[in-house]
Formats: C-alpha cells, sequence, structure tokens
C-alpha cells in the first residue's frame, strides 16, 4: 500500500496478483478500513469494511506467518505483466498513438543528464592494445569513450535517437558513469566526475557520490547509475525497471571488458544508493596492479537523536502491511524491520504526509493534535523513519516524484530496500578476471565498433564456426542458460538444452520460429533466428541486490554474447527483455519464471540489412 501525492488520497492499496490498484480515501482524516485492519479486530465484526477488504484483495491474503516480502510481492506484479502483441498491426499503431500523446505532453529527457559543475575536456584516445598501466588522462578517456560515448544519432519520430556500443530497449540509454580517480593520477583529474558520453567531458561531481570504497592512490572506481528519467519517458508501468538493471549490465560489461583489455583488475561491488531521482547500482574498481580491490564492510548507522520540536513529513519509502494482528508500517530504506500501527498512527502517516498548499503544521504537538497519537507513539514513528525531518523528507518527495508520476512507485521501493541492505551487510564483490573474453583483447575495439542490434535475418542455419563461437561464449556465462537450436547444422541437433557441468544436455524439443515469435511478445525480429540463448536471472540468496544483480548479470552475459560474434559477418544477434513468462516454461523447461528471461536470438545476417549501418542501437523496441 503505497503513498502518492495527490490532493484526494494518501494511500494506494496495489493487488500484486490482479495487478489493480485502489485509491483509499483518508489524506487529511482517518482512513476507515486501515485503521480497522490496525485494530487487529475480527474481520466479521464488519460487514461493510470486510467486504471493502476483499474487494481491494487484502482480505485472506495476510494470514501468511512469514514475514512479509515486498520483493516477492514486486516479482509478482511483474509476472506476465501485458505487452502489446506486436504480430498485429494495430499494436504498431497504438505504439505510435501512445508515443504522440506522451510527446504531446513533453519532449524527451536530453539523451545525456545536464550536471552543474565545471568540466573538462576529454582527449580522442583510441583504446590502447595491450597492458597499459600508467593512470593518464588518455586511459581514463578511451575507457569511457568505449563504455558509455555516443557514437552516432539519427532523427527518430519523436526526437534523436543514440547510438552507443551497449544496447538499451527504446534506445533510451539509462545508464550513466561516474568515476573516482585517485592521488596517483594527474592532479587535475583527481577526485569525483560524471561522465558526459554526448560531449565526451567530465563533470565535476562537487558533492562526490554518496558510495565509497577504499582506493589505493592509482585506483579508480567507476559510478554505474541509471538516470531513470530517459526509460520512464518511453515506458511507464512497473516493468520497466527490469530493462534498466539489464541495460546496466550491458554498460558494466563493456567497461569491465575495456579495463582488462588494458591489464587492469578490476572488481564490481554491488551498492546500491541514490543521487538525485536516479539509482546507483554498485561500483567498478580497478587497479593496475595483479590483485583485485577489496571491499571493506559498511560504514556504521548513525545514531538517531532525540525527537526535536521540528516540522516532520512521512517518509515516501514506506508501505503499509496488513497482516492478521494488525497493520505494520515498513521502511524500505531501513532495516529495522516494521513498525506496528494503531488507528492514530495511521492517522498521523496520512496527516503528516506532504500537503499540496504546503500548510499543513506539522510538528509533534501538531500530528498529535489532529491524529489523536500519543508522544510515545509519534516517538516511534521517528524512531523507526516514518517521520523524517521535513527538510529531509521532502528531498526525498522530490526524488520519488518521477518514479510515482510514471507508475514506477513499487520499483523505488524493491531499489530502497538494496539501499538499505548495503547499509547493514558486508558488501561482496565479483570479478571477471578467471573469464575468457569474448574475443581476443586486440579485437575488442573492432568488436565494439561493429556491434549492432539487427532486425533481418536470413533464415539459414548459423555457420558452424557461428555456433561454435556461440557456444564457448556461453561456456563463460554466469546467469543460467537454456539454449534452443532450431537448425540441424551441428553435432548438437535442434532441441533445446540446459548447460551442465559436463557440456549441454537435452531438455526438450526446438521451438518453432512461431513459438520464438509469440514468446517474444510478436516482434518480427526474430523471424528468421537460428538459435536462442535464453538467459535467466536466477536470485543467489534472499533479498533486493541478489536480485538486483542477476538482472544485472544477465546484461553482462548478453554483451558478451554480442560482443564476442560482432566480428563475424555472416551472423547478427537480437536482444530483448520484452517476453511472455508463461510461455517460457513450455519452450526451455525453466519451470515458474518470476524474473522472465532475456533473449538473445542469434541467426545469420542477409547481405543487405535495413539496419547494416547502425551500431549500438536498442536492444528493443517495446
Amino acid at each position: 500500500m503505497a503513498p502518492q501525492i495527490q490532493a484526494d488520497a494518501r494511500w494506494v492499496s496495489v493487488d500484486a496478483a490482479a495487478r489493480k490498484a485502489y485509491v483509499l480515501s483518508g489524506k487529511d482524516r482517518e482512513c476507515a478500513l486501515l485503521s480497522w485492519i490496525a485494530r487487529g479486530e475480527d474481520r466479521e465484526t464488519n460487514e461493510e469494511l470486510t467486504a471493502a477488504a476483499r474487494a481491494l484483495g487484502i482480505s485472506d491474503a495476510w494470514e501468511s506467518p512469514e514475514a512479509p516480502d515486498f520483493l516477492a510481492h514486486y516479482r509478482r506484479l511483474n509476472l506476465d505483466y501485458p505487452f502489446l502483441d506486436y504480430s498485429v498491426e494495430t499494436s504498431h499503431e497504438a505504439d505510435r498513438a501512445l508515443m504522440d500523446g506522451y510527446a504531446a505532453n513533453g519532449a524527451p529527457p536530453p539523451v545525456a543528464t545536464p550536471r552543474p559543475g565545471p568540466s573538462t575536456d576529454l582527449p580522442e584516445a583510441p583504446l590502447p592494445v595491450g597492458p597499459c598501466r600508467v593512470p593518464d588522462v588518455g586511459l581514463v578517456a578511451s575507457w569511457l569513450a568505449a563504455a558509455g560515448r555516443i557514437t552516432g544519432r539519427r532523427q527518430g519520430r519523436h526526437g534523436p535517437i543514440v547510438l552507443k556500443s551497449s544496447p538499451s530497449g527504446g534506445a533510451r540509454h539509462p545508464t550513466d558513469l561516474g568515476v573516482v580517480l585517485g592521488d596517483a593520477w594527474p592532479a587535475p583529474l583527481r577526485g569525483s566526475w560524471w561522465y558526459d558520453g554526448d560531449r565526451h567531458t567530465l563533470t565535476r561531481a562537487e558533492a562526490g557520490f554518496p558510495v565509497t570504497a577504499p582506493l589505493p592512490p592509482s585506483g579508480a572506481a567507476f559510478i554505474v547509475s541509471s538516470h531513470v528519467e530517459r526509460a520512464m519517458w518511453r515506458y511507464r508501468d512497473v516493468r520497466a525497471f527490469r530493462p534498466v538493471l539489464i541495460d546496466a549490465g550491458h554498460v558494466l560489461e563493456t567497461l569491465d571488458l575495456a579495463l582488462q583489455a588494458t591489464g587492469w583488475s578490476t572488481a564490481w561491488l554491488p551498492m546500491p544508493s541514490f543521487t538525485g531521482p536516479d539509482p546507483i547500482l554498485g561500483l567498478l574498481l580497478a587497479t593496475p596492479e595483479p590483485a583485485l580491490v577489496a571491499a571493506g564492510p559498511p560504514s556504521a548507522p548513525e545514531t538517531r537523536p532525540t525527537v526535536p520540536d521540528t516540522e516532520y513529513r512521512t517518509n515516501p519509502l514506506l508501505s503499509l502491511i496488513p497482516r492478521a494482528d494488525g497493520l505494520y508500517a515498513q521502511v524500505h530504506s531501513e532495516r529495522q524491520g516494521l513498525a506496528k500501527l494503531t488507528p492514530q498512527t495511521v492517522t498521523a502517516l496520512a496527516y503528516a504526509n506532504p500537503s499540496t498548499r504546503g500548510d499543513r503544521p506539522s510538528r509533534p504537538a501538531e500530528i498529535r493534535e489532529n491524529s489523536g497519537a500519543s508522544p510515545a507513539e509519534v516517538e516511534e514513528l521517528v524512531a523507526a523513519r516514518a517521520l523524517l525531518p521535513a527538510d529531509e523528507a521532502m528531498r526525498l518527495w522530490e526524488r520519488s516524484r518521477p518514479w510515482i508520476e510514471s507508475s514506477w512507485f513499487p520499483s523505488l521501493l524493491v531499489h530502497a530496500e538494496a539501499a538499505g541492505e548495503a547499509q547493514t551487510k558486508k558488501h561482496r564483490t565479483t570479478t571477471s578476471a578467471a573469464l575468457a573474453p569474448p574475443v581476443p583483447w586486440s579485437q575488442l575495439s573492432a568488436a565494439l565498433a561493429a556491434r549492432r542490434t539487427h532486425r533481418a535475418f536470413s533464415e539459414l542455419p548459423l555457420t558452424r564456426g557461428s555456433l561454435d563461437t556461440l557456444l564457448r561464449i556461453l561456456a563463460t556465462v554466469r546467469s543460467e542458460v537454456r539454449l534452443s537450436l532450431l537448425h540441424p547444422n551441428h553435432v548438437l541437433e535442434t532441441g533445446t538444452y540446459q548447460r551442465t557441468a559436463g557440456g549441454w544436455a537435452r531438455v526438450g524439443p526446438a521451438p518453432t520460429p512461431d513459438e520464438v515469435q509469440r514468446a517474444a511478445i510478436g516482434q518480427p525480429w526474430t523471424a528468421g533466428i537460428s538459435a536462442v540463448a535464453w538467459l535467466v536471472p536466477r536470485v543467489t540468496e534472499p533479498g533486493s541486490v541478489s536480485w538486483q544483480s542477476a538482472l544485472i548479470q544477465c546484461g553482462r552475459d548478453a554483451q558478451r554474447i554480442a560482443l564476442g560474434l560482432a566480428t563475424d559477418p555472416s551472423c547478427g544477434v537480437f536482444q530483448s527483455p520484452a517476453l511472455v513468462e508463461h510461455l517460457l516454461e513450455p519452450l526451455t523447461g525453466l519451470g515458474t519464471v518470476h524474473d522472465g528471461a532475456y533473449l538473445v536470438g542469434v541467426g545469420r545476417t542477409r547481405a543487405t540489412s535495413p539496419d547494416a549501418g547502425e551500431h549500438g542501437g536498442d536492444a528493443s523496441e517495446q
């Protein structure tokens, strides 16, 4: 049950199973339904409220003795989220009309994130061939250009479409890169910067970054963030956060490969946080020495002061959880557990919600007077961080506003949970140092320049060499993978295979081209694909950090496949996260797939392709 910035409602009930949301009245007064749940009374004592709860899907569902798991609800909310069927011509017309409507209400965000602060131009510097361990401006310029530079653009229906070395859903390219350079770098470069891939410049991050890690003097820490408003402008639904994470994986893998190609050691450190409205996903640490940078433990949480006599506002990063014994507040950015609510504290949270008129006094005494909450109850809300000092709360509300207005609010809470986990868990690094590169290091620059998303295939089988290359790369991916071969041109016959420790085990027949297209929401680009690698995000441990990491890893693995095949002129790659989950189980034998899969289709290229001159395009228009 999520807070909203609205004039007529404080709460919205979200039914993940039915994928419906219901406005609950009570912005400035007690919400009777929530107060009834908070009292924990026998549900049969009030037939009207019992019927209302059942209608909202929050009656029998709170009987589970398990602790509420918001991530589980969120994943259920995403499961089989409805797509347009692009095999139907009217779907293309509906999509164009939708986008025309968005454009009529406002232009899309700039292709690069505008940031304040002094900037410095970077030189034109190709990626060195072979080890280069001297920290200088040309080296960092080559890394950032390889991973984040805009390499071309064309005019689209609603503004420019930019091209990069990594694919992005709808060509939105939300991933931004920052960098922190240690004291052994040239003096003008030391410190924290944002990279502008349009102008190929660094902009000083004068406030630094909210995440840090120990760095040797010659080291570099690359911040991987997402300017989510670029994706939000095109995709205004809850499912759209998953492709943003996959997009970040594309860029992360490209950057990691560029660093390793120049002889640097790397380690990926998932450290979710925020900068403005944008989620920071983690740091890629790099050193010229063979030893990887070790991650330190998280900093100790700040001590909380006593409740001062100041204005308070409700924390936007919370939701209300109905249980059998009452109603609880879950502050997703904190790791303190749940706070049990009373009818009075429910009203206190509603009262302290930011006023659209800005004229609602909300000091502790005023909150108590208007809600009936006791001094101890208000103190408990402050201690649980459900109520925040007004300045801090309003900054959070401003950061949250794009997520709320784009129907991404549940995604915001999932990322807030990940940021909360990062405050209390020891950070774990992962490294790609032991993996064979997808192409020889000397060919990486050529592969980056040649990588493109293909949308026209010849329907001929892949060559034996192309398929051998695909199998070699798939042996190095970290995601769970299924491989469907649609043509009998290899020692592996047609069928769907599961990767095992000993090779590939056949788990079922190959899907037909029509079945692949239906699973890929009718996208015509799948026609003629000869092989499909289904990359499946598998969460390795509980929590939102692991969930995000699994999706990021799918993006990393897909970029390895695309780059490994990029220099083969006989084959092309089409990637799409837009899939119908319930169709994946019969096609791949994956079982119930909560987070779908990432389709990487490989096919024989046509002699002339409509997109033959473009690289770095979008992973999918959907």
